[in-house]
C-alpha cells in the first residue's frame, strides 16, 4: 500500500456535465426571435412624476428593460469656494434583483463607467452656466436588465426627461439609441440574449432639435462602413424616440394644469 498516494473511493460515478444549449440563430427570414425587423426598436413606455420626493423623476420601460430616474436640485454645493458653472452628478445602479446573477449593493466598475457616461451624455444639453455654485444630482436605478446597452440608452432617456420634469433649463432633450453588430448586420435595440451572440455594440446620445451628437460609445469589433451605418440608424431611432419623450412631458404638464 502506497501511503503517499491518496486513494480514491472504491465506487465512483461519472461526473455530470451541464448540457450545452444550442444557440438559436438571431435572424431567420429577416426576422428576429421577437418577430422584429432588423431596424425595429421595441415599444417604449415613459412616465414622469413617479418619485414624489424628488424635484423631477421618470420611469421607463423598453421591452423587458425597466428603469427609474430621480433628479434632485439644483442645490448649493457643500464645499467652499465659488464655481462659475454648476456640477452634474450621476449615479447609475443595478438593483440586486435586476440581473440573472445577483448584483452587489456596492457599485462595481461597470456601474461607475455608466455613471460617467451619463454625465458626458447629458452635460452638453444642461445649462450649467446658469447655475453657479450649484449641483444637480441624478440617480438611475435599473429594475430589470435586458441588455447593458439597452439599460444605458434607457437611463439616458429617463435622465433627460427627469431633468425637464424638474424644470431645469436645457438646450435640447437628449435621447439615446443602441445597436448590435452580428455577422455583418446591424440589430437595433438589442436584447440581453442577442448581446451574448453578437460581435459588438454601439450606444449613441443625440439632441434631435440641434442635430448634435453628445456622446457615442462602441465596444467589440466592426468594419468602418458598418459603424457609419449604425450611427445613421441610431440617429433615426433617436428621432423617433424624441416624440415619445415629448408626449410624456406634455401629458405631465396637462396633468399639472388640471390640478
Amino acid at each position: 500500500m502506497d501511503r503517499k498516494r491518496v486513494n480514491g473511493p472504491e465506487l465512483s460515478v461519472h461526473p455530470i456535465f451541464k448540457k450545452e444549449t444550442e444557440s438559436v440563430p438571431l435572424i431567420h427570414n429577416s426576422k428576429r426571435k421577437d418577430q422584429r425587423g432588423l431596424d425595429d426598436i421595441r415599444p417604449m413606455y415613459l412616465r414622469t412624476g413617479l418619485v414624489t420626493q424628488a424635484n423631477g423623476s421618470a420611469y421607463i420601460e423598453v421591452g423587458n428593460t425597466k428603469a427609474v430616474c430621480a433628479v434632485y436640485g439644483p442645490r448649493q454645493l457643500k464645499k467652499s469656494g465659488f464655481s462659475r458653472n454648476g456640477t452634474l452628478n450621476c449615479e447609475f445602479k443595478f438593483s440586486t434583483f435586476s440581473c440573472t446573477k445577483k448584483r452587489n449593493h456596492m457599485r462595481d466598475p461597470q456601474e461607475k463607467e455608466f455613471s460617467q457616461i451619463l454625465v458626458q451624455a447629458l452635460a452638453p444639453a444642461v445649462r450649467l452656466d446658469l447655475l453657479p455654485k450649484s449641483s444637480i444630482d441624478i440617480y438611475v436605478n435599473i429594475l430589470e436588465n435586458d441588455g447593458s446597452s439597452s439599460c444605458l440608452s434607457a437611463a439616458i432617456i429617463a435622465s433627460s426627461v427627469a431633468l425637464s420634469d424638474a424644470g431645469i433649463e436645457m438646450l435640447d432633450q437628449v435621447t439615446a439609441c443602441s445597436a448590435l453588430f452580428s455577422q455583418g448586420q446591424i440589430l437595433m435595440d438589442g436584447t440581453e440574449e442577442e448581446e451574448k451572440q453578437t460581435d459588438g455594440s454601439l450606444v449613441l446620445s443625440y439632441m434631435p432639435s440641434l442635430n448634435e451628437v453628445t456622446h457615442i460609445i462602441q465596444s467589440g469589433k466592426s468594419e468602418n462602413a458598418l459603424t457609419t451605418q449604425a450611427v445613421e440608424q441610431c440617429i433615426d431611432g433617436c428621432s423617433k424616440i424624441s416624440s415619445v419623450m415629448s408626449t410624456a412631458l406634455l401629458q405631465s404638464f396637462d396633468t399639472l394644469a388640471a390640478v
